[in-house]
């Protein structure tokens, strides 16, 4: 069974919907201050990111997707990170909101195969 079954398509389809959901939760969740502000910034960065990188939904395709796993690889972490340094933790609407999309998100970096583009013809590993 292959352990990393998100190629591009799949993974540039869940960041976009990744990106709607942050730019969205501060209005759906009643988000307030740096949780409202870190929404945005993620929405903003993974936006900017998946709209440059080598997959199908690309506007520009100016970085790899092994490189946009690779910027990923600190971005996940800083799901959870920046927002208990923040302390946008202590708002117990954002903690669930924060805590549960790291989770999402981590299992989708974990299941995406970030070498798929660079396989002949798109083989399998």
């Amino acid at each position: 069974m292959d352990t990393q079954p998100i190629g591009p398509k799949a993974h540039g389809a869940i960041d976009y919907g990744f990106v709607t959901l942050q730019a969205l939760a501060p209005h759906l969740f009643g988000l307030k201050g740096s949780a409202k502000t870190l929404c945005y910034a993620f929405a903003g960065a993974q936006g900017l990111l998946n709209a440059f990188t080598d997959q199908p939904f690309a506007l520009k395709r100016l970085v790899s997707f092994r490189v946009h796993g690779q910027l990923e690889t600190p971005f996940v972490p800083s799901l959870l990170l920046l927002p208990w340094a923040t302390g946008a933790l202590r708002q117990r609407k954002a903690r669930r909101y924060f805590v549960s999309f790291f989770v999402v998100a981590l299992a989708n970096y974990l299941l995406t195969d970030y070498k798929a583009n660079e396989r002949p013809n798109g083989q399998k590993k």
